[in-house]
């Protein structure tokens, strides 16, 4: 068994139980998944790392079944995974990923729906490496596995939506930053819908945006709420022979940005920016800068 399918297994006959509370509380479930979580993140060994994973999938699963878990932050967690909660309190997404020997990543993750009779849990199956056209409308079994870090709602309009940022190692030299969208049909989890526009002479609009840059940099990529704009660097090449070569790419200290208009986010070119990014912003968007493995520490 492939063990980058261990969610989806485990996830199996749990979709619509929920347990009473059990003696074990939250905060001791969530010490474990801390333990589990070193351990899946910094441990020199690749079987350590994958085993702790596994773990660390029960673990959460059994701490998402005790009454009204939904509420409860997992804020020790940040290190190791990301945990976010929609600002209209629909659904909680949890997304992580398991850095490999050779440099590659799987990603794992699962939609918490917000219903306090049951648990409802959506499993996320990093299908990656099977999607060959970034612009495919997916399902969570054919998810193209990223670590959300911002979830920006779009709501009051006919077919409301969630746009989720997100964060992607590819390689040892390539790492992604993500424009995902998600949706809702019923309750399945929709990914990719066509709302953004880097042209707007054009009336072709994407399902989502992938943007491949050099690992040894980070690009910024963030909403600015008041001015209701997803804000990132602008990638450039360092030179002609590097045009093509995403591990060439990085920040050329011009932004880009997003704007939100009638239900479609619109590119836009040099935009100016009142407060330049920081330090914080770095670690805010790249999670391998917080905690990588103890042998790809350099």
């Amino acid at each position: 068994m492939k063990f980058y399918s261990i969610l989806t297994v485990l996830f199996l006959g749990l979709h619509s139980l929920f347990a009473q509370l059990k003696p074990e509380t939250m905060q001791s479930y969530e010490l474990s998944l801390q333990k589990l979580g070193e351990v899946m993140t910094n441990d020199s060994l690749e079987q350590n790392r994958i085993k702790a994973n596994y773990q660390f999938v029960r673990t959460l699963i059994s701490a998402l079944k005790e009454k009204n878990s939904f509420s409860y932050p997992f804020d020790s967690l940040s290190t190791y995974i990301t945990v976010k909660t929609a600002d209209d309190k629909k659904f909680k997404l949890f997304t992580w990923f398991l850095m490999l020997d050779d440099g590659s990543f799987r990603y794992y993750g699962a939609i918490q729906l917000n219903n306090p009779n049951q648990l409802e849990l959506i499993p996320l199956t990093d299908n990656t490496s099977e999607i060959l056209d970034n612009s495919l409308i997916l399902s969570n079994k054919q998810w193209y596995g990223a670590v959300y870090y911002q979830i920006i709602p779009v709501l009051g309009i006919k077919d409301p939506y969630y746009i989720l940022l997100g964060w992607k190692g590819k390689s040892l030299t390539t790492s992604s930053k993500v424009i995902e969208i998600l949706s809702f049909s019923g309750k399945d989890a929709v990914f990719g819908k066509p709302v953004l526009q880097d042209d707007a002479k054009s009336k072709l609009f994407l399902n989502r945006k992938v943007f491949d840059y050099s690992s040894s940099v980070s690009m910024l990529l963030r909403y600015v709420k008041d001015d209701k704009l997803i804000v990132l660097d602008h990638l450039a090449a360092p030179n002609e022979e590097a045009s093509g070569i995403a591990s060439m790419y990085g920040p050329d200290l011009s932004y880009d940005a997003y704007r939100f208009k009638n239900g479609k986010w619109q590119l836009q070119e040099n935009v100016k920016l009142q407060n330049s990014p920081d330090i914080s912003d770095e670690l805010f968007i790249d999670p391998t800068k917080l905690a990588p493995p103890v042998n790809q520490q350099k």
